[in-house]
C-alpha cells in the first residue's frame, strides 16, 4: 500500500536535507531525470488464471525537489511507462483482450513549509494509471478477476498549529479515487476530513483526541454479470467516528503509534457501530527505512464502491549497504462488509521483494519479485493469484 512509497520519500528526505541545507541562495532546485529497462515474465497477464507471458517495459522519470527558507520543500516524481508482451496474439481471441502494448503513467508531489513558530502545513498527492503488476500490488488490494487496469488518485493534506508549549492542533483531509475500467462496480472515491486536539506530556509523548467524518461516494455503475443491480451514482456511505492515541518518540529516529476507537456509520443501508485500531512502528536513516503496521479501519476496495472494513498487518523495509540497495514488503490484507468484522471476509497476502547493486555512479541493475494470492475463496484465488519476476537496469542523474 501507501507504506513504500511514503517509506522512500522519507528515505529521499533524510539524504537530501543535509545536503540542502548548506546552499545560500533562498531557493534551491535539484532535478533528477531517470530511465530504467525491464524485462520479466508474469505467470497470470489477464489476471483471470488463463495464460501467462514475457513482458518488456520501458520507463522514463524526473524527479524535481525544491528547497526554500522556513524549511519548505516541494518534491514532486513522476514516470511513464510503455510495456509490450512477448506474445500478445495469445489473448486476442478474448473480449476486453490487452493490445499489443500497456501504458502506464505516475505521478506523487509533496509540499511542507513552517509558516510561522506555531504553524507548519504539508500536503501530499500521488495519482497514477497503472497496468504495471508490480505498482498494483504495492495498493494493497484484493481485485476480482479481469482487474487489470487500475487508477487511484490520493490526495491528503495536514496543518498544526501549535497553541501552547503542550498542546497542538491538527486539521487534516485525506481522500482516495479509485477506478477499475468502464461500468466497474468498484469505481468510487471517499473524502475524510478531521479534527485532532494532542497535549504533549513530555517532550517525547502525546495524547491525542481525534475526531474524522468519512464520506464515501461512488462513480456509478450499470446493471451486469458483474453486479446485477448496478451501483447508484452519488453518496452512498457516511461514517462518523472519535478515536484517542498515544505517539511516542522511542528514539531520534523512531516512532511509535497507537490509535483506537469506532465508527457509526450511516447508508449501508442501515446503521452500525465499526472499531477503529492502528498500530505503527516506523524508523528512518540514510541507511535504512522500517514500517511496520496493523490496523482495521474504512477504506475502499476493488469489490463495490462504498465503505467497507479493512484489515492489514503489514511489514516495510528499505535498506542499503555499500554498493546494495533492497526493498522488501510482506502482508496481509483483508475485507469485510461494514459491521461484519467477526465475519471471515475475503483474505489475500502480497510478498514483494526488490534488489539492486550500483554498477556505476548512475548505472544500477536489479531484480524484483512478486507473489499476490488469495488465502480464502480459493474458486476466485485460483483466477487472481499472480507471480512476477522482472530485470532492469536503470540510470539516474546522480546529485551535483
Amino acid at each position: 500500500m501507501a507504506a513504500r512509497a511514503s517509506i522512500a520519500m522519507l528515505v529521499a528526505a533524510a539524504g537530501t536535507c543535509g545536503f540542502a541545507a548548506g546552499a545560500n541562495a533562498k531557493v534551491y532546485t535539484e532535478v533528477r531525470p531517470r530511465l530504467s529497462l525491464l524485462a520479466g515474465v508474469d505467470d497470470n497477464v489477464p489476471l483471470d488464471g488463463t495464460g501467462g507471458d514475457s513482458f518488456g517495459r520501458a520507463q522514463p522519470g524526473l524527479r524535481l525537489d525544491i528547497y526554500g527558507d522556513h524549511k519548505m520543500h516541494v518534491d514532486i516524481d513522476c514516470q511513464a511507462s510503455l510495456a509490450r508482451l512477448g506474445h500478445p496474439d495469445r489473448f486476442r481471441d478474448r473480449e476486453g483482450s490487452p493490445s499489443d502494448f500497456a501504458t502506464g503513467e505516475q505521478c506523487a508531489a509533496g509540499y511542507s513549509e513552517r509558516l510561522s513558530n506555531r504553524m507548519q502545513v504539508r500536503v501530499r498527492s500521488r495519482a497514477g494509471y497503472m497496468q504495471d503488476p508490480l505498482a498494483i500490488s504495492g495498493l494493497g488490494l484484493l481485485l476480482r478477476p479481469g482487474q487489470t487496469h487500475v487508477f487511484q488518485g490520493r490526495l491528503s493534506g495536514e496543518a498544526d498549529l501549535n497553541v501552547s508549549p503542550r498542546a497542538l492542533w491538527t486539521f487534516g483531509v485525506e481522500s482516495q479515487a479509485l477506478t477499475f475500467g468502464a461500468n466497474d462496480p468498484g469505481n468510487g472515491a471517499y473524502l475524510a476530513p478531521s479534527v485532532t486536539y494532542a497535549w504533549r506530556t513530555t517532550p517525547y509523548a502525546r495524547w491525542e483526541v481525534t475526531g474524522r467524518e468519512q464520506l464515501f461516494f461512488s462513480f456509478g455503475a450499470a446493471p451486469s454479470p458483474l453486479s446485477a443491480t448496478g451501483v447508484r451514482a452519488g453518496l452512498l456511505t457516511e461514517a462518523h467516528s472519535a478515536m484517542a492515541g498515544y505517539v511516542r518518540r522511542l528514539s531520534a529516529v523512531t516512532t511509535v503509534t497507537a490509535r483506537a476507537g469506532a465508527s457509526y456509520v450511516t447508508g449501508n443501508p442501515s446503521a452500525v457501530m465499526e472499531p477503529i485500531a492502528r498500530f505503527e512502528l516506523e524508523s528512518v536513516v540514510r541507511s535504512y527505512a522500517v514500517h511496520l503496521i496493523a490496523m482495521h479501519d474504512l477504506a475502499i476496495g476493488a469489490t463495490r464502491a462504498g465503505a467497507l472494513g479493512l484489515d492489514l498487518a503489514e511489514a516495510d523495509l528499505m535498506g542499503k549497504l555499500g554498493k546494495l540497495e533492497s526493498h522488501v514488503r510482506a502482508g496481509v490484507y483483508r475485507n469485510t462488509a461494514v459491521g461484519d468484522f467477526w465475519q471471515r471476509g475475503a483474505v489475500g497476502y502480497g510478498c514483494e521483494l526488490d534488489v539492486d547493486y550500483r554498477i556505476a555512479k548512475e548505472w544500477t541493475v536489479g531484480l524484483a519479485a512478486l507473489r499476490d494470492a488469495r488465502l480464502t475463496d480459493r474458486d476466485v484465488g485460483r483466477q487472481v493469484d499472480r507471480d512476477v519476476v522482472q530485470l532492469r537496469v536503470t540510470w539516474e542523474r546522480a546529485r551535483n
